[in-house]
């Protein structure tokens, strides 16, 4: 069964690095390394892929309601659309026994009538990601295009359940809620994060916390519009009953991304074309993703904000040389979230106090300790 519906929990995601080949070449690009020869995955290589990954996932112990999840990656994958279409239609005429979804994520610059069409035929199958960084002048200075080459309005009609992403960088940061608030009412669900690989300064979190300070009230004041990433951080977080918290993300474990020739990788962050091709096979087997002891430093774990600390395990890498090497520049930045969208979720349960469901009063109560903590901690960072 292929479904994109909310009852279903993703939790195994296939990547396909479908081509290395992009129209763009985004400020914050971590594809550094991408070959002269421009090269795409074949049909042959995504189907002893999916083979493999198909009997994995049936033989895993997993509830009825664990879907698996083929996602094409670039580059731009619509550069390889030819390949999408092929391995939808063999999947499709497939007996599988496990519920599954496709996804794309794009930059939605290459949608012809032709493309959104056959994406239009398929919609009940896909969810459809675009990469929008807010207003004209912003994601023209992150991404160096119009967004009037990307068909949004008419995304939005046919994947409502589909999102825009944004990557706020230095450039784009004095906008950052400026862009939130103009693509929400539009009717666009925007989940938006900061850029990694980016030496964030004392200001920059000053301006940061200004800018979350807007979308906060925006929110507050139009409940109508639903509360995205950042703002929906699970505060919970703090419960974890161990000293070392658990990594943010399905790297080298529940997710997985095949490069253009089929050699596996742990994320598309530890890819060849982001790392180049020295050592980076032999830095991954050196990691064992299963342990979270080994993607944190000391430094780091005695942090009172560890358990909330988002990072990227593969930018640490790429930037540091050590997985557990954390970005260091952007701890203010995080304590200024933290500080805003502790506050902000205080006040949103208590709008709707008379109305708040059990897992509401834990989620407030959550949030208030998590206020308390990062208001009335003393940090020392860098």
């Amino acid at each position: 069964m292929i479904t994109t519906s909310q009852e279903y929990r993703t939790t195994r995601i296939c990547s396909l690095m479908v081509t290395h080949v992009c129209n763009l070449n985004c400020v914050y690009c971590f594809e550094k390394h991408k070959d002269i020869g421009k090269r795409m995955m074949s049909f042959k290589t995504a189907k002893a892929i999916l083979e493999k990954e198909f009997d994995l996932f049936t033989n895993m112990e997993r509830s009825h309601e664990e879907r698996f999840a083929i996602e094409f990656f670039g580059g731009e994958p619509l550069v390889n659309f030819k390949l999408i279409k092929e391995i939808y239609s063999w999947v499709k005429g497939l007996d599988l026994t496990f519920p599954m979804m496709f996804q794309t994520t794009t930059n939605g610059t290459l949608f012809t009538p032709e493309i959104l069409e056959w994406f239009t035929n398929a919609k009940d199958d896909f969810r459809v990601v675009i990469s929008v960084d807010g207003d004209e002048l912003m994601n023209k200075a992150n991404r160096g295009v119009s967004t009037n080459r990307i068909p949004t309005d008419y995304i939005v009609s046919h994947w409502p359940n589909s999102y825009f992403k944004m990557t706020v960088s230095k450039d784009t940061l004095s906008s950052y809620a400026q862009g939130i608030i103009e693509l929400t009412k539009k009717g666009y669900r925007v989940p938006s994060s900061l850029a990694e690989g980016v030496n964030w300064d004392k200001q920059d979190a000053k301006i940061y916390k200004r800018e979350l300070l807007k979308i906060g009230t925006f929110y507050l004041e139009n409940p109508q519009y639903k509360v995205e990433q950042p703002f929906d951080l699970p505060f919970d977080k703090l419960l974890y009953d161990s000293a070392i918290p658990p990594k943010n993300c399905g790297v080298g474990t529940n997710t997985r991304i095949y490069d253009t020739d089929g050699q596996a990788y742990p994320c598309h962050l530890f890819l060849p074309i982001v790392h180049g091709r020295d050592n980076i096979e032999m830095i991954i087997n050196s990691i064992d993703f299963t342990d979270d002891s080994c993607l944190i430093d000391d430094t780091c774990l005695k942090c009172p904000i560890a358990k909330l600390c988002r990072t990227c395990y593969g930018y640490n890498q790429l930037d540091r040389g050590n997985v557990k090497a954390r970005n260091k520049k952007k701890c203010k930045m995080l304590l200024a979230e933290l500080q805003v969208i502790s506050s902000f979720q205080i006040q949103y349960f208590m709008q709707r106090k008379d109305r708040l469901t059990p897992e509401d009063m834990e989620k407030l109560a959550m949030a208030i300790r998590g206020y308390e903590l990062v208001h009335h901690t003393k940090f020392h960072f860098e």
